[in-house]
């Protein structure tokens, strides 16, 4: 499977396989504003022509990945954020230019500005769903959640898991990194799931596929739900272990736990 680097919105590139929106982005005033309008079936049905085959869309409000594009047997399956409802016909022709798949040396200039303009209303609507202000905390000094989260994204869950991730808060407790390397915080009243991972995981000597690892453990949490045997809640269950085994490094990422 080609997976393709993450965009950080703040360089406006568009060299990617999912456009990832980050905070610290322009406010709300900034956004771009078009008096077009597009319904779910008439924009697949565009984007199903400009693609050249069939188009299985669907639109979110993740405001992690903005933009995800996969080609499969049965036609093109693209996740877009719902500021593509309000986009004019040249930022759409980009999307499926970028959906095509990338020519190298391939840039996406109209659709990256698109994405970065519109950064003040994903992070307003973001903040809303999940009653948080604080700024999502992705990029660490060794490792980027982001990417992270997307390969993962891709890879195990095509695609259409949709919750927040950040590096939680330090804390002097010694030995936290044994107690939680990683939570996942329900949805609750229309809120988004969040992603917290411990940030003393990121050092340079943890290696890629433990977090790897923890990442895709709490995507798990997001992808089952929560599950209850009476009034107990089952944390982690027989289908959720055996997807847990799933993880192609399961084996180093035990060993190193267990060490």
């Amino acid at each position: 499977m080609h997976a393709r680097p993450v965009l950080p919105l703040q360089a406006a590139i568009g060299y990617i396989y999912s456009m990832s929106f980050r905070s610290g982005a322009p406010k709300e005033d900034a956004q771009f504003r078009l008096p077009f309008e597009w319904d779910e079936s008439a924009l697949a049905n565009k984007l199903a022509l400009l693609t050249g085959g069939p188009v299985s869309l669907a639109i979110t409000s993740n405001g992690v990945s903005v933009l995800h594009a996969r080609r499969t047997p049965s036609g093109m399956k693209l996740r877009l954020h719902r500021i593509f409802l309000k986009a004019g016909p040249e930022v759409i022709n980009e999307v499926a230019r970028f959906a095509r798949g990338r020519i190298s040396g391939e840039r996406f200039p109209v659709l990256s500005c698109y994405i970065k303009e519109n950064a003040g209303l994903i992070e307003k609507e973001r903040a809303g769903r999940t009653g948080r202000k604080s700024v999502l905390r992705q990029k660490g000094r060794f490792h980027d959640l982001s990417q992270i989260y997307q390969g993962i994204n891709e890879e195990y869950f095509d695609g259409k898991i949709d919750c927040d991730i950040t590096w939680g808060k330090k804390s002097g407790i010694r030995g936290a990194r044994k107690q939680t390397l990683g939570c996942y915080m329900y949805p609750r009243n229309g809120a988004r799931g969040l992603i917290r991972i411990n940030p003393t995981l990121d050092s340079k000597n943890t290696p890629a596929f433990y977090i790897r690892f923890v990442v895709y453990h709490e995507m798990l949490h997001a992808d089952l739900g929560e599950a209850k045997q009476g009034q107990r809640r089952i944390v982690h269950g027989a289908e959720f272990r055996r997807r847990e085994k799933l993880f192609k490094e399961y084996g180093k990422a035990v060993a190193r736990e267990t060490r």
